[in-house]
């Protein structure tokens, strides 16, 4: 996005696709890849022509230090993103899949229950790579939800951009990427209709993580202990639904 889009930033490759699993990895690096164990032999692949270049750092989930490198731009886990990142983690870089060998109700109990225990674990990743003072900060949520400012907080550094790229770009990265972001958007979807008292079906073929997602979020946010898993076996099919079950548990 930042080499397309924007004018002061060096463009290597005016047209990207984005693979089967929403990566786009295969978009020309402007440096040769180097370790941090290893002596830094800075080696560019392309005459820059004036134009800003972009090293990335892909410290890995468990380093969140900040290398006081100037001009660096942090990608944040903020609390909206924290299922984008488990799911894109679990899915992509650990290739691992959510199999279990269990009812329905029971699998939607244990994402639910996954990310309770997150919470709980002040080291795992997801507690971990907040804002910092001495950077740019990026909500990685904001990349799906608000990309507007995105663009406001990098135009000051890379100059203007061309929203007919970025919007291109910007959709067919939220086509490639559907399934990762799907449970923050039914969490926001459902707390936008329960505190404006409206009703939505619940229409589109959520997975099980999302939906175990979603109970997590309202256990959390309405301070309930659990919602008793095999009592609420059947997926809600609204948000009418979801409110009955709320009203339900506060009652007694």
């Amino acid at each position: 996005m930042s080499s397309m889009c924007f004018e002061d930033v060096f463009c290597p490759q005016e047209q990207s696709s984005f693979s089967e699993d929403g990566n786009s990895h295969a978009y020309p690096l402007h440096y040769k890849t180097w370790f941090h164990l290893e002596k830094h032999i800075k080696e560019q692949y392309f005459n820059f022509q004036g134009k800003k270049s972009i090293c990335l750092i892909d410290s890995g989930i468990d380093d969140y230090k900040d290398r006081g490198m100037k001009n660096t731009i942090r990608m944040c886990i903020d609390k909206d993103a924290r299922s984008i990142v488990y799911q894109t983690c679990r899915e992509k870089a650990e290739q691992l899949d959510f199999d279990f060998d269990l009812e329905e109700y029971q699998i939607r109990e244990q994402f639910s229950l996954a990310y309770h225990h997150i919470d709980k674990n002040l080291d795992f990743y997801l507690n971990n790579w907040n804002k910092t003072s001495t950077t740019i900060n990026i909500n990685i949520s904001d990349l799906f939800f608000n990309p507007n400012r995105v663009v406001i907080q990098l135009e000051p550094h890379f100059g203007k951009c061309n929203w007919g790229k970025f919007w291109k770009l910007w959709n067919e990265f939220i086509t490639a990427n559907y399934k990762y972001y799907q449970a923050q958007h039914l969490v926001n979807r459902v707390k936008y209709a329960l505190e404006a008292d409206f009703n939505f079906e619940f229409t589109k073929n959520y997975s099980l993580h999302d939906q175990g997602y979603l109970i997590y979020w309202l256990e959390r946010q309405y301070n309930i202990q659990e919602i008793p898993p095999y009592d609420y076996r059947h997926w809600f099919k609204n948000t009418q639904e979801v409110r009955d079950c709320l009203n339900s548990i506060h009652s007694q």
